[in-house]
């Protein structure tokens, strides 16, 4: 699944066409996409797992999912879910799910919560993490995309296991010192995560997301579908403390 730094790095080689006028938009998704022909794209943001095409008086928002992608001026086999088609290019999404919104983006996100903007608020995020999701484990949090907007699974481990959370400790017994370091470590590595992209080396570079072994002490890690999100899972089992 495309996570926050996959989507923002679409987002940045799209800048060419901000100020463009789509010619025509296609594709097999539902969403009806006659307002979108012979208008000019006003913006090109993201948002989490989103990526926005931002009109005058409505935006897209497309989500790609589990395998979803993204080519530009190339074409699959297949039938794109939603295209966007200009004078001498062309967008092409697959296996994505489109939806058109009026107004603009912040009249429906918050963009507090998403971790690779600069409005993000680690405070909010502090608070709302011990007020709203103390009795959930923080492996199953980290994923809630209305608290931490942008954060995948490849995030999750790798800054549980930098902070040393065992990801089925319950919110609540994690000392607040502790989530704020979790905090800062999941906007730091999805930074890293971003800069990784421009060399393809996002999965070479991970300490334990994909490993068997833990890299400090050479224990075997734990790899199993863990939490209520029962999602594959990385866990030192000597690194990470289990707060209980």
């Amino acid at each position: 699944m495309p996570e926050g730094p996959s989507i923002l790095h679409l987002k940045n080689r799209l800048q060419r066409f901000k100020g463009k006028t789509v010619s025509e938009a296609s594709g097999y998704s539902e969403m009806d996409k006659s307002a979108i022909d012979y208008i000019k794209i006003f913006d090109i943001d993201a948002y989490g797992k989103n990526l926005l095409f931002v009109f005058k008086d409505f935006f897209v928002g497309v989500h790609l999912g589990l395998f979803g992608s993204m080519l530009v001026n190339k074409r699959k086999k297949v039938n794109a879910s939603f295209s966007l088609h200009f004078p001498h290019s062309e967008i092409n999404f697959y296996v994505a799910h489109p939806k058109l919104y009026e107004g603009k983006p912040t009249d429906y996100f918050n963009f507090k919560t998403d971790i690779l903007k600069e409005e993000f608020d680690g405070e909010f995020v502090l608070s709302t993490l011990q007020q709203h999701y103390a009795d959930q484990m923080i492996g199953d949090a980290l994923l809630d995309q209305e608290l931490f907007t942008g954060v995948g699974n490849i995030i999750r481990i790798e800054a549980l296991y930098r902070a040393k959370i065992n990801p089925d400790s319950p919110v609540k017994n994690i000392p607040e010192k502790k989530l704020v370091y979790l905090i800062e470590t999941v906007v730091n590595y999805a930074y890293e995560f971003l800069d990784q992209l421009k060399t393809d080396e996002v999965k070479e570079k991970t300490l334990i997301y994909g490993k068997k072994i833990c890299p400090k002490d050479k224990t075997e890690l734990i790899i199993d579908e863990m939490g209520k999100v029962k999602r594959k899972t990385y866990v030192c089992p000597k690194c990470q403390k289990m707060y209980s």
